[in-house]
């Protein structure tokens, strides 16, 4: 059961999210705005996870394939390389939240500075969970 709930998720996110688009599409009119955002942006994400997760499959590998694939993943090369990348995108997504809350609270302040805020705080706060686990992974 669970082997089949793995194969066939990715393919649900997609047709998920094809729903969502056409319903804010079709009710457009019928629905607030706020509603019509969120079912766009419900179906971005589902669109993203779904098809990254169908780019990710491995199910049409030969078992060769499928070794090597494996053994490229936890290859020490790669897995710095993984880590350089995981590091210069955090450094580049903080710079860019800082950007985003000076410019919130430059124009616009109140309740999404307070947002704005918690996320970056957040942003930060994943950051030192990661590095704490990474830390005892090796």
């Amino acid at each position: 059961m669970k082997e089949w709930c793995k194969r066939i998720s990715p393919f649900m996110m997609f047709v998920g999210a094809v729903a969502a688009f056409f319903a804010a599409i079709l009710l457009r009119e019928r629905i607030p705005k706020q509603l019509s955002l969120a079912l766009c942006t419900l179906g971005g994400v589902l669109i993203g996870f779904g098809v990254t997760a169908i780019a990710l499959s491995t199910k049409g590998l030969t078992p060769e394939e499928q070794k090597e694939i494996e053994r490229s993943e936890t290859d020490e090369r790669n897995v710095a390389i993984r880590e350089k990348a995981a590091m210069s995108s955090w450094y580049w997504t903080l710079y860019m939240l800082w950007a985003a809350f000076m410019v919130i609270q430059i124009f616009v302040g109140g309740l999404w500075g307070v947002a704005i805020s918690v996320v970056i705080v957040l942003h930060c706060a994943f950051y030192m969970i990661n590095i704490h686990r990474w830390n005892k992974k090796m």
